[in-house]
């Protein structure tokens, strides 16, 4: 299945918009923004991703491509229904317009419905006929194509595809960790999510190809490092998340959600200027460093941070808290993951949680983000005076 909706020539790698860089203020730094556009469009990476509630990501986006003329670059927009803001037409409709008004376009390439996966999301965008609003899009000419962002079972998007044919497209989460062990079946990055796509025919956009950075460092464990080594010792962690992502069939465009100029360079190297598709011997060795991984205990945490957009009540940085566990389970690093906790907690701990749950119905990898918090503050909280530096 070699499908492309577009029409035209795709870049391998996509520009995911949601981690672009911020200043200390929480606003976002304009001229290094806008530096990663122009690199980005210079070296052919014009493809675009962002989202409604991406808060600021496509007023800049519009900014940065005001000097390009609009049919040089793919820009992608979502829309999200999951938790009843855009209940009716009328909100999906202005949230819609604000889109194409923020990133001064009169019309988006493709619209996706964001982040569907629960049998809640489900239901919202069944009862308020989401699917009939998004077909409206494309009969008004301001979309040019629909199609879905999908965190849930195999199960679930089998009968979305079913039942609605006129989705053109999906993204999902695919990665080499998720699609050799058991823990993504639920959360949409499973090797059978990839596989319901193909037998509906439908191209693929591939996110978390990196699973949130995640894959980026696991060659902190030697048993990892000798074994990426023993490979292509000049290969990066990161290169060979990446090419496994675009060397499935059928995928179209992978996303990277890059936040520095080096990192969108880096990644242009390996994925525009010196692509090569992975080898049956490259894919059994990322099988055999999945397990390793998997064999760590690692938390399954992309740091999208919808469990905190929606407003945990008490606070908590719940990906920073989840990272520092992570950072434990991974690479064995007490030292360094209880200096990140004790930074963390500095304002909000996870002992101030109201156990309301909220996290975790907004979670699209469906975590046990309570009982997570909870362990993180059992093994790397050690009384208010610790000296984090000290040796343990």
């Amino acid at each position: 299945m070699e499908k492309n909706i577009f029409g035209r020539k795709l870049p391998r790698l996509g520009f995911g918009c949601m981690r672009l860089p911020e200043g200390q203020n929480g606003y976002y730094i304009e001229d290094e923004c806008q530096q990663m556009f122009d690199y980005a469009m210079e070296h052919g990476m014009n493809y675009f991703d962002s989202a409604w509630h991406y808060i600021g990501s496509q007023a800049m986006i519009g900014k940065c491509l005001a000097q390009y003329p609009r049919e040089s670059y793919i820009l992608v927009g979502k829309l999200f229904f999951n938790d009843g803001t855009l209940g009716t037409w009328e909100k999906a409709e202005e949230a819609f317009q604000k889109e194409l008004n923020d990133a001064c376009t009169e019309y988006n390439d493709l619209e996706l419905m964001h982040a569907i996966g629960s049998p809640e999301s489900i239901r919202r965008i069944d009862a308020m006929d989401a699917w009939g609003f998004m077909r409206s899009l494309k009969a008004s000419g301001r979309v040019k194509h629909i199609g879905i962002s999908f965190h849930g079972t195999p199960e679930m998007l089998e009968d979305i595809l079913t039942r609605h044919p006129e989705i053109e497209i999906v993204q999902i989460q695919a990665n080499y960790y998720d699609h050799n062990t058991d823990g993504a079946r639920r959360n949409g990055g499973s090797v059978e999510t990839y596989e319901v796509c193909c037998k509906h025919d439908k191209p693929m956009i591939i996110m978390e190809p990196v699973k949130g950075g995640n894959l980026a460092t696991v060659d902190e464990h030697q048993e990892i490092k000798e074994l990426f080594a023993k490979t292509d010792a000049k290969a990066t962690p990161a290169s060979w998340a990446l090419r496994y992502a675009a060397s499935l069939p059928g995928v179209l465009v992978v996303l990277s959600g890059m936040s520095t100029l080096e990192q969108m360079q880096e990644n242009e190297l390996i994925m525009m200027q010196n692509f090569k598709p992975l080898t049956t011997e490259e894919k059994e060795m990322l099988r055999q460093a999945a397990k390793i991984i998997e064999s760590k205990g690692p938390v399954g945490c992309t740091g999208c941070h919808y469990c905190t957009d929606k407003g945990c009540p008490a606070n908590i940085d719940i990906p920073k808290v989840l990272s520092c566990l992570n950072l434990l389970h991974q690479m064995n690093n007490l030292r360094m993951a209880r200096l990140n906790y004790y930074q963390t907690i500095a304002k909000h701990s996870p002992r101030d949680c109201q156990n309301c749950g909220s996290c975790e119905r907004e979670c699209p990898q469906r975590l046990p983000i309570r009982k997570l918090i909870r362990e993180a503050d059992a093994k790397l909280y050690a009384g208010e005076e610790i000296d984090v530096w000290a040796n343990h």
